[in-house]
């Protein structure tokens, strides 16, 4: 039986992909020539490349402007990224709040926009909202979403690849009966983990663990330069790893979970305030009360993340969610427990650092979904959908 080399090759041909639309975010128009030089890819596996990101719209190609020629032969031309060639729509419909980003092709940031919500509003509600959201956006931009290639959205809690979940399925639904586009739904902690591996304060390293500290504790795992999710979808719910074996049983069904302890609601009831920026002014105060408190949740969240990282050997820690706001007081608590309770082998060059993109970062995961220009994505599912050519089984 012939060896089944798609998966390989695919995950080489999104590398080389990714590499040449990296070179062009960064250093901007290049000739042909100039890719393949910064690039190092061979002048036919460059050609090919270039060839699928013009058909697919993500470049164009014009004639380069400083003079030069090639005599009778054919003229210079530059690529660069196209930002007409269609938009991508990322949403996190999350615990409290529903935040909706808009991107084109290129991977810039057309628009971003959220709105607060409370943990009771059905699902029907905040994807009411997120429509709204987009709608609002497009007309602030002066932008059609007609245009849209796809929208990948975050919800809360396991999004298995087989599982058909009601919440899942009544996203999927909406959005396809309002854009008629695929849809992709993930997890909207894993999208932060994607959105911060690509954009944030994980960009260009293979294997990065994101931990988000609000509502709800979870995580989102790049291993060996891919996005991982697990048999079941619900790889890194660090969350439900037990910190405590005589505390009341948490909801998932566990005793002692660490989001009984550190989740942003424990953290307000433990300080005897109402809101995280109160924490923050009593933090700048110096009341020593929250800092106990916010001191202790670093210590168990450090204990959990030691046992995570001595399982699958980070380069980076990104620590996201609104309690890392709270900064040094949380951080050097987790980066002491870590060191403390790690290998050797495994506390070395790791680093813990908070995250960086903020309150989009899983609706960036979502645009990341739809535009599929990383090799972070390689293998993962594709949507169905009106306008998908892959009839792949899709990851809600």
């Amino acid at each position: 039986m012939a060896k089944d080399t798609a998966g390989p090759l695919r995950l080489l041909r999104e590398t080389h992909e990714e590499r040449v639309l990296a070179v062009l975010r960064t250093e901007g128009a290049m000739t042909r020539a100039q890719l393949t030089e910064q690039t190092g890819l061979s002048r036919a596996t460059l050609s090919s490349i270039v060839q699928d990101l013009l058909a697919a719209d993500a470049l164009t190609e014009t004639a380069a402007d400083d003079g030069t020629s090639r005599g009778r032969g054919r003229p210079v031309t530059v690529l660069t990224l196209n930002p007409a060639g269609g938009l991508a729509l990322g949403m996190d419909l999350g615990h409290r709040a529903v935040q909706v980003t808009v991107a084109n092709v290129a991977h810039e940031i057309v628009g971003t926009t959220g709105i607060a919500c409370s943990e009771r509003t059905t699902w029907a509600r905040r994807l009411e909202l997120a429509i709204s959201l987009a709608e609002s956006l497009a007309a602030q931009h002066s932008i059609s979403l007609s245009a849209l290639s796809g929208v990948g959205v975050g919800v809360v809690g396991p999004v298995g690849h087989a599982s058909r979940s009601s919440r899942a399925q009544l996203v999927r639904d909406g959005l396809n009966e309002r854009f008629g586009v695929p849809v992709y739904v993930d997890n909207n902690t894993r999208l932060a983990g994607l959105g911060e591996a690509i954009w944030g304060a994980g960009a260009g390293l293979r294997n990065v663990l994101y931990l988000r500290l609000s509502y709800g504790v979870g995580s989102g795992l790049v291993l060996d330069g891919h996005l991982f999710s697990g048999a079941g979808g619900a790889a890194g719910e660090l969350g439900h790893v037990s910190v405590d074996p005589e505390w009341p049983r948490c909801p998932c069904g566990g005793t002692g979970c660490l989001e009984r302890y550190v989740s942003l609601s424990a953290v307000l009831e433990q300080c005897g305030v109402r809101s995280f920026d109160e924490v923050l002014e009593l933090l700048t105060a110096g009341d020593e009360r929250v800092h106990e408190v916010i001191a202790t949740a670093g210590g168990r969240i450090g204990q959990v993340l030691a046992t995570a990282c001595n399982t699958v050997n980070p380069e980076t820690v990104v620590i996201g969610g609104e309690l890392a706001e709270a900064g040094a007081p949380l951080l050097d608590p987790i980066r002491a427990t870590v060191r403390k309770y790690t290998h050797s082998q495994v506390r070395q060059g790791l680093e813990i650092v908070p995250a960086t993109l903020g309150h989009d970062d899983a609706a960036r995961g979502g645009i990341a979904l739809v535009l599929r220009r990383s090799a972070l994505l390689a293998g993962y599912p594709a949507a169905t959908g009106p306008g998908s050519r892959d009839r792949v089984h899709d990851i809600g």
